[in-house]
């Protein structure tokens, strides 16, 4: 009796189990076709979107902080030496002076009583304005080059503050005395980047957007970092943001201006 039973129950169950089939295939098809779609819908949406800017949380062990940091002292102490070698060229050029105008004093004051000697005494004093001659000769030579050297690093000091200022606007010192949140807008997307503009976050995706903050102000100096989505390197600079919402400081992406998708 149960084996007859049995072929009975499971031509009874067979109905419902293709049922169930069907129906998973089509959940799975469906998933499918929404994972497609949003797929799509996301490369189709930042190919043409120039509002989304990226937060970034900065603290002064931040690898960018440290190394802005270093950058900027190792060109400090290089145009500290710099201002170091200039001070002692000019102290070199100075004593030459002093040797040259001391010399020409001498020279001066002895007169034409060495073009002649007769006695001894004349013959030291002859020998004594040999020696000053020569002096101020070996000191005339010694101050062209060193003139030279002055000229030159006039020079290398005047590009070397004007590296040491660009690196002075780094915006990510800002964070050297304490942890600060700045977003990075990139070139593309800076006619959209204005003081004031409000910022959304989303929680889903491009979806239940709300504002978090605004944009408090641009920084100068251009930076580099990676596109939200696609993580190709970007140009672009720093802004300052406000934010109210806190936790959108972790945020992958906020939109500058609007909700990404408008109604959602």
């Amino acid at each position: 009796m149960e084996a007859r039973k049995t072929p009975k129950f499971w031509v009874a169950v067979q109905p419902t189990i293709i049922r169930l089939y069907k129906a998973a295939g089509l959940v799975a098809l469906t998933a499918i076709l929404i994972g497609l779609l949003g797929f799509l819908i996301v490369n189709i949406f930042y190919f043409f979107d120039h509002t989304w800017v990226r937060p970034e949380v900065l603290s002064p062990t931040h690898q960018k902080v440290v190394e802005a940091s270093n950058q900027l002292n190792d060109a400090r102490l290089r145009q500290s030496q710099l201002d170091a070698e200039k001070i002692e060229i000019e102290s070199s050029l100075s004593e030459i002076d002093r040797t040259i105008a001391a010399d020409n004093k001498f020279l001066t004051d002895v007169g034409t009583r060495a073009d002649a000697p007769k006695s001894s005494e004349d013959w030291l004093v002859h020998r004594e304005v040999e020696k000053a001659s020569l002096d101020k000769q070996n000191q005339e030579g010694r101050r062209a080059p060193l003139k030279a050297r002055l000229d030159g690093l006039a020079l290398r000091i005047k590009d070397e503050e004007k590296v040491v200022e660009r690196l002075a606007q780094s915006p990510y010192l800002k964070a050297v005395n304490g942890t600060v949140v700045l977003a990075f807008a990139p070139l593309q997307n800076l006619r959209n980047i204005k003081k004031g503009t409000k910022l959304y976050g989303c929680s889903w995706g491009l979806v239940a957007c709300h504002v978090v903050g605004k944009i408090k102000d641009t920084i100068d100096g251009e930076v580099q970092d990676i596109h939200p989505h696609d993580e190709s390197v970007q140009r672009g600079i720093m802004v300052e943001i406000e934010l109210n919402t806190p936790s959108a400081a972790n945020d992958n992406v906020l939109f500058a201006g609007s909700k990404p998708l408008w109604l959602f």
